[in-house]
């Protein structure tokens, strides 16, 4: 199914856009596959071609493979009222495998708001085609400016289900990516859209 405008909604902030990578693939298969196919070396054990990762270690690559600045457009879609969507490993000692989700705040939005001088500048916006919400990008540079963006972190755990690497190459890499980049989307939506949509004031 494509991704189109209506297919946002307040809690939908990640989508997979299956349809546009098969039409627009260089090898008639995946267009996502293809830029797998130049990393394989992020989708295996260092110097073992033929050992896959673990379960987080597979799911961060094949999530960076799968977004901007890598993929643009990404394979992923991400909301365009936002600026990306991270994965990280939590630097505890732990090594829990950790969702970032950057939202820029308006100046509405801050409870300080009566504070901020009339003639600072907030995020510029515009509409942005394939979305409903606006595209928010800095603005120049004639004055200055408070430009807030507020960090939504989850913790990726076994409740997530994702799916364990099969393969480190073909077709079958190609499916395993993407059965793990939609697994993550789908508890994207899940766990961090409603906090996005409160941020936001559409609860």
């Amino acid at each position: 199914m494509p991704v189109t405008s209506e297919s946002w909604s307040p809690t939908t902030i990640a989508l997979v856009d299956d349809e546009h990578d098969r039409r627009n693939a260089s090898d008639g298969h995946s267009r996502y596959g293809a830029y797998l196919s130049q990393r394989l070396s992020w989708l295996h054990e260092y110097d073992e071609p033929d050992q896959p990762l673990p379960i987080a270690e597979f799911a961060a690559a094949a999530w960076k493979v799968a977004t901007s600045p890598i993929m643009s457009p990404g394979y992923v879609e991400i909301r365009s009222d936002l600026h990306r969507i991270t994965l990280t490993f939590a630097e505890d000692g732990e090594g829990r495998l950790l969702v970032d989700v950057h939202v820029p705040l308006h100046h509405h939005d801050l409870r300080a708001t009566r504070d901020i001088p009339y003639s600072w500048q907030d995020w510029d916006s515009e509409r942005h085609y394939l979305s409903p919400y606006e595209t928010l990008f800095e603005p120049g540079s004639k004055r200055p400016a408070l430009l807030t963006t507020t960090v939504v972190r989850l913790v990726v755990d076994t409740s997530w289900g994702l799916p364990p690497q099969q393969h480190t190459r073909g077709h079958g890499l190609v499916d395993d990516a993407k059965n793990t980049v939609a697994t993550l989307a789908s508890g994207i939506n899940q766990h961090a859209g409603p906090i996005v949509a409160a941020l936001r004031g559409e609860r």
